[in-house]
């Protein structure tokens, strides 16, 4: 256990740095895609979707959990790609973890909870946002436990995802088919029910619908369903299988 804090505590270490050194500006960027999303949706258009919402819920307390989904899952899987992708192709300093003398295993769970601490702070963000400008809604406790849990798979992901660009097309390819189409498709802004009955059963293959609605549960206080959570658990799982088969096998 001692060997694998001190494994993954310089890349942690290397993410609250930069987080020291630019706080500020990650609090402005974090803050404002949420604030448009609850602006528009949430009390622009919230009370002509209202009948969007099945059993005639406030549309405003089902859109807020999906924001926080969409924010610890956007910065949780955005930032740690991002980061890896330049350590890799143009900095060199992933090599460095890959030569010191500790296991593939410490270098992804490093890079994993820098992207949960990202996801975090964004999601953090959000529940602040609310906590000031929605009176009427309060996060049940008992989503946190639940939000750590996105937030640590929302950060595999983004370490499987940065372990597999090879060039700057290869980021841009991500976000538009694989990080925009789960931002609208995944129950965060519109419900599950409301899509064509084929696109129903085919987000449930994508990771950001369990999230979402493990969150919404959760947050609303609520209990997931087993389902989902078990969809959430065999996501994580398949994403740390893949990001150590990649530490294992892909080299730069």
């Amino acid at each position: 256990m001692r060997e694998l804090f001190f494994g993954c505590y310089p890349i942690v270490w290397e993410e609250m740095v930069y987080w020291r050194r630019r706080f500020w500006l990650y609090l402005a960027v974090y803050t404002l895609s949420p604030l448009i999303f609850l602006l528009t949706f949430g009390f622009g258009v919230g009370q002509r979707l209202k009948m969007l919402v099945p059993g005639g819920l406030n549309y405003l307390e089902f859109l807020i959990p999906g924001v926080v989904a969409l924010a610890v899952f956007n910065n949780g899987v955005t930032s740690v790609t991002v980061r890896m992708f330049y350590n890799r192709l143009h900095f060199k300093s992933f090599e460095a973890y890959r030569l010191a003398p500790v296991e593939d295993f410490t270098v992804w769970l490093g890079y994993t909870l820098s992207g949960a601490l990202r996801g975090l702070l964004a999601g953090g963000i959000v529940l602040g946002l609310v906590l000031l400008f929605v009176p009427g809604f309060r996060p049940a406790p008992d989503g946190i436990p639940w939000l750590l849990a996105v937030a640590f798979s929302c950060g595999a992901f983004g370490v499987f995802l940065g372990l597999c660009l090879r060039s700057f097309d290869d980021q841009t390819m991500i976000s538009e088919f694989v990080i925009v189409p789960m931002t609208f498709l995944c129950g965060t802004l519109i419900p599950l029910e409301r899509l064509p009955e084929v696109l129903q059963q085919l987000v449930w293959l994508l990771p950001l619908t369990p999230a979402t609605q493990i969150l919404r549960d959760a947050l609303t206080g609520g209990v997931p369903s087993w389902e989902t959570v078990g969809l959430l658990a065999g996501w994580t799982g398949i994403f740390f299988a893949l990001g150590m088969w990649q530490l294992g096998h892909r080299e730069d």
